[in-house]
């Protein structure tokens, strides 16, 4: 796997911080990572920074038909890739603009990591449609289902550097 990304801590104490910056600069965060981020429980600063990223297909891990979100985690994770903190998605959203229309990105944390004010747990994503910018969130559930095309943003801290 290579190096997709080296993502630095960006300068903000809090996730309503974030929240505050990232609708400054344009981009559009779902009503759910509000809820999530804005709550005091909300943690910062999780990981040591800065976060070597890799981009994590399904299919390249050996998935060929859809599994669950707990398979996936089990896989990649015996496969050496690492979960990121939730404010990565926060961070990452900063820092990727090239993001083509129509992509969606999920950013692997782990299931308990952003729960919403009703129980709900969340998966952050970043998408890019309507020529702007989208930090929202999928289900994080154990049993959520995702397909072999699908691709998430992990931790690698030996991946090599993309050529």
């Amino acid at each position: 796997m290579k190096l997709w990304k080296i993502l630095e801590k960006a300068p903000y104490t809090s996730g309503s911080e974030y929240c505050k910056a990232l609708t400054e600069k344009g981009y559009r965060v779902s009503d759910w990572i509000i809820d999530v981020v804005t709550k005091p429980n909300f943690l910062i600063n999780e990981k040591s920074w800065p976060l070597p990223l890799v981009r994590v297909k399904l299919e390249s891990l050996g998935f060929k038909e859809p599994t669950t979100l707990e398979n996936f985690y089990k896989t990649a994770t015996a496969a050496g890739f690492e979960l990121c903190p939730p404010e990565a998605a926060l961070a990452l959203r900063f820092n990727y603009d090239e993001q083509p229309t129509g992509e969606w990105l999920r950013v692997a944390i782990g299931m308990d990591k952003m729960i919403d004010s009703d129980g709900v747990p969340h998966l952050p994503k970043l998408g890019a449609a309507l020529k702007k910018f989208y930090l929202e969130t999928y289900w994080a559930y154990p049993h959520a289902v995702f397909h072999p095309h699908n691709e998430f943003v992990m931790i690698d801290r030996n991946a090599k550097k993309a050529e």
